[in-house]
């Protein structure tokens, strides 16, 4: 198998989160934003919330799993990992930042230099509102289907979580993807 299609594999589990818009609308209500907590006489206290899910998929033959994690409305961030990490990718409301490590190759840009670089359209609000809904699992499979990759994929559902943290460091001599 090509690097190229090994690239394109790893890429489409990282982009499984990539965000389309449902045929139908959720049946669940999209979490709530974060919460202002605010007594008499003191100053707000702003509470995030924080979501966990597990996936594992297979795409061409190599099979990953991985975690997504999201603060909501702040950040979407996936690790893809088999016995070692494989890649990281992190989603803000402005920004993409994806690294592939078993590569050496990095991506870091806005919602418009993805489209440029890889010729798909899609928004942080999309993503989120995807990973969130109901059918959540179907969604990211057809995305990833556009990509011409099979993939089988299963993901748990959206736990909320106390607190989470969203590692990613991209090494100065990785490679632009």
């Amino acid at each position: 198998m090509s690097i190229n299609r090994l690239f394109a594999a790893v890429l489409a589990l990282l982009l499984l989160a990539a965000g389309c818009r449902s045929q139908r609308e959720a049946s669940r209500p999209v979490p709530p934003s974060p919460s202002v907590e605010e007594t008499p006489g003191t100053v707000p206290h702003y509470t995030p919330r924080y979501y966990t899910a597990n996936f594992t998929g297979s795409a061409e033959g190599y099979t990953a799993n991985g975690q997504i994690r999201i603060q909501a409305d702040s950040i979407v961030w996936l690790s893809a990992s088999k016995v070692i990490e494989l890649a990281r990718a992190r989603f803000t409301p402005d920004s993409v930042l994806i690294y592939v490590k078993v590569l050496n190759r990095s991506f870091q840009g806005t919602y418009m230099d993805v489209y440029k670089r890889f010729h798909y359209r899609t928004t942080f609000d999309e993503l989120y509102q995807t990973l969130m809904s109901d059918d959540a699992e179907a969604q990211l499979a057809a995305i990833i289907g556009k990509f011409g990759v099979e993939v089988e994929l299963h993901m748990d559902p959206m736990k909320e979580v106390e607190q989470l943290n969203f590692p990613i460091a991209i090494p100065a001599r990785s490679n632009p993807l």
